[in-house]
């Protein structure tokens, strides 16, 4: 499995599922508001009417630190009160295929060839309740439920489809107002802003989100594009992402003897809890990530190179962290004359958890030779953390970067990101994703070869 494709697993949990909202201006005249929601009233009772539809999703994405562009595409099925079949399409992002027969609902995991099973809600108002977890309980996993966000055109067929589509996408909103008309992929639309006005800004740039909506008698969503430009608060993996998610295709008419049947591949195992059996899956083979199945997939990054991170060359941001087992505080600024090695992780990160024992491995290596290396969590609760590195049996210190601050400074996109820092405290090498053991394990050696043999700074 290649390293983009890591990284991408990695975003999309992050993005979605995302709930709509967007803004143009500060605040939207009442006139505007009323016919938008005039406009949107008229579309999902359009979509209430429908007993079953059929349709495709393409999620775009982009971001500082991926390569090039990502696409997933998935091919959505939706009948009521509760079926619904979801198919992804070869892609480089950790997608997933599910199904609700009506008893059951069955989410599996391409990547991993993994897949699960639970009760089916009687209705996709109630699938959409099944989908929340506790999150007063920081040690709660979520639910399989909740996996049905990985794909985000179910997601949002699921929304239309729910008892109150109106109020499912306007509950997190302030104002909605009226775009203007505009063409999408060669169909008159019109242009919905939602938007969220909210004490937590992070999360108002979350649900800021325009929609394009067809003209005509049949008002079907064309497309959705989050609006992630104000990241200030914002989770910092999200930082420069792009991202629009088109939908193409609607068809109305009754499906022909649908089947709503989940059938996994040959070699497909099933498994009681779907999350953790990924993780355990990621984890174990860390050594050799290329072993999962990319086979079919017509991409070939052998002879990519990794762009150029903008912090590269320039002064390595100071910061202060506790450290996670003594709570000692420690500062960058400490360390000068010392080549540091930091790599932002977390617990539910796949890749960060394969890397992490390599990077372990060879940073010890230089132990004597005036190489540091922390590990630095990311937004966890210690408790989570501490229970899961004891587990791992790690021993390299961790240091806790509770609201991501941190993160922020170093213009952390996407995780596992490391971080070499030379003697003269100037970043030399940044990388995210992880591609293999034997790989970063050679890449890393070679780095720290070369900033240990640089002298230390005088005076």
């Amino acid at each position: 499995m290649s390293r983009t494709a890591l990284i991408c697993g990695t975003l999309l949990a992050i993005a979605a599922p995302l709930p709509l909202a967007v803004a143009q201006e500060a605040d939207a005249p009442a006139s505007t508001q009323t016919e938008a929601e005039e406009i949107l009233r008229r579309v999902t009772d359009f979509y209430k009417k429908q007993k079953s539809v059929t349709f495709s999703s393409v999620m775009k994405m982009k971001s500082p630190q991926l390569p090039f562009p990502m696409e997933q595409a998935s091919a959505v099925m939706i009948e009521r009160p509760n079926l619904f079949s979801s198919q992804s399409e070869d892609s480089m992002m950790a997608g997933t295929n599910a199904s609700s027969d009506g008893k059951e609902v069955t989410v599996g995991m391409p990547m991993f060839r993994l897949y699960s099973s639970t009760e089916a809600p009687p209705t996709f108002e109630a699938m959409i309740e099944a989908q929340d977890f506790d999150v007063d309980d920081p040690m709660a996993e979520p639910p399989l439920m909740a996996l049905l966000g990985q794909d985000p055109g179910l997601s949002f067929g699921i929304m239309l489809f729910s008892d109150d589509p109106f109020t499912r996408m306007t509950e997190e909103t302030s104002t909605i107002s009226v775009v203007g008309k505009e063409v999408w992929e060669g169909r008159e639309a019109t242009r919905l802003a939602f938007r969220t006005n909210g004490d937590d800004p992070g999360m108002g740039a979350m649900n800021n989100v325009d929609v394009w909506i067809a003209d005509g008698e049949e008002p079907w969503i064309l497309a959705v594009r989050p609006d992630l430009s104000d990241v200030e608060g914002m989770d910092p993996m999200m930082a420069g992402m792009e991202m629009t998610i088109a939908f193409e295709d609607w068809n109305k008419l009754p499906v022909n003897d649908p089947s709503f049947e989940f059938v996994p591949g040959e070699d497909w195992k099933k498994v009681d809890d779907l999350m953790q059996a990924v993780m355990a899956e990621a984890s174990a083979m860390g050594g050799d990530m290329d072993d999962m199945d990319m086979d079919d997939m017509d991409m070939d990054l052998g002879d990519f190179e990794e762009p150029a991170h903008p912090t590269i060359g320039m002064e390595a941001p100071d910061f202060t962290l506790k450290t996670l087992r003594s709570g000692e505080e420690v500062s960058l600024k400490s360390l000068r004359g010392k080549v540091v090695v930091l790599d932002f992780w977390a617990t539910w990160c796949g890749p960060c958890v394969a890397g992490l024992p390599t990077m372990q491995k060879v940073t010890s290596a230089f132990k004597d030779r005036d190489v540091i290396f922390y590990g630095i969590d990311l937004r966890e609760p210690a408790d989570r953390v501490l229970s899961f590195v004891d587990k791992k049996k790690w021993t390299f210190p961790v240091l806790m970067d509770e609201k991501g601050d941190i993160a922020r400074l170093y213009k952390v996109n996407g995780i596992p990101h490391s971080v070499v820092i030379g003697r003269d405290g100037t970043i030399r090498n940044v990388h995210i994703g992880f591609g293999g053991a034997e790989k970063l394990e050679k890449q890393l050696t070679e780095e720290l070869e070369a900033a240990i043999a640089e002298k230390a700074p005088t005076g």
